[in-house]
């Protein structure tokens, strides 16, 4: 009897492990009406298999196969009821038409997101005609999340931008545009914390990654920068009083061609701020005009220095 309570023990706990390595849920944009010819509005479909892969109790992938898919703009929000994953093969392509939104792709309010991306290869194509300030992906409220493997090119405004997210790894980015495009941040940073960005190339023509007020436990290991501005903290003081900015680490980095180095500035005329725990360690420059600089009086328009008392 002891024997075949042990035999039935082991039999229990081997279909225990069994029920749970249960495999992921695949949703595969195509399924839902996706075409992958470049020039079809893939943005209803790509909704639509969010909403099932969101709503699924286990683990989902929301996959898109390979192909160009041209997607015009599109919010993927949360909460989800199981663990995420946002999987790309092909390649994602934004109109070159213009289109009136402040951006392009976002997530916002999901959390536990194994991994968000683990393409091989992401380019995204925005028109540098436009004229509205299109940033490219938008992350809010996202949190315990990873992105890896972007490509970006070309974005009109922000490649990355960030706020009020916490937990979050980017690594083995690529992000570019002209030496010449303005506010064109590779990663903007506000209002988050424990965001770590590593091994990664940005070359944008503004900051490579920016660092805003509520930025906290911020690390930057590993990072190509240039051209452009270097890697900011700031600008401060332009409201949000007591979101300071602590605990930044810069490390292993290197600069090449950059305007800047490692920057720090606060705005002209500037309310109360601050900025602590930083570190710069083991930075290389290459032809960068200025390796490091502190600027109490940023000014990028040509009059605010006037109201300087």
């Amino acid at each position: 009897m002891a024997i075949f309570n042990i035999f039935s023990s082991l039999v229990f706990l081997l279909f225990s492990c069994i029920a749970i390595a249960v495999p992921p849920k695949f949703f595969n944009v195509v399924r839902y009406g996706a075409i992958s010819d470049g020039t079809t509005d893939n943005s209803q479909a790509f909704l639509k298999a969010w909403k099932d892969a969101c709503a699924y109790n286990g683990r989902s992938r929301f996959w898109i196969p390979n192909g160009k898919f041209l997607l015009r703009k599109a919010s993927f929000e949360g909460s989800c009821n199981g663990s995420m994953a946002f999987l790309i093969k092909g390649t994602l392509v934004a109109p070159t038409d213009s289109f009136f939104t402040d951006t392009w792709i976002a997530f916002r309010y999901v959390s536990g997101l194994i991994s968000l991306f683990c393409s091989l290869h992401f380019v995204i194509y925005l028109d540098l005609g436009f004229r509205v300030c299109v940033q490219t992906l938008r992350f809010d409220f996202v949190r315990n999340s990873k992105v890896e493997n972007i490509e970006s090119i070309n974005s009109k405004s922000s490649h990355f931008n960030i706020f009020a997210c916490e937990n979050m790894s980017i690594s083995h980015v690529k992000l570019s545009a002209p030496a010449d495009s303005p506010n064109t941040d590779g990663i903007h940073i506000g209002t988050s914390r424990n965001i770590k960005i590593s091994k990664s190339v940005i070359g944008t023509g503004d900051d490579c990654v920016s660092m805003v007020s509520g930025s906290q436990s911020i690390e930057v290991n590993g990072v190509a920068c240039g051209p452009g501005h270097g890697i900011s903290i700031g600008s401060l003081g332009r409201g949000h009083e007591h979101e300071y900015v602590k605990g930044i680490t810069v490390r292993n980095c290197t600069f090449i061609g950059s305007d800047n180095g490692v920057r720090i500035k606060t705005w002209s005329p500037s309310s109360y701020s601050l900025a602590s725990g930083l570190v710069f360690e083991n930075i290389i420059m290459k032809n960068t005009k200025n390796p490091v600089v502190i600027d109490q009086y940023y000014c990028p328009s040509p009059h605010c220095y006037l109201q300087v008392t």
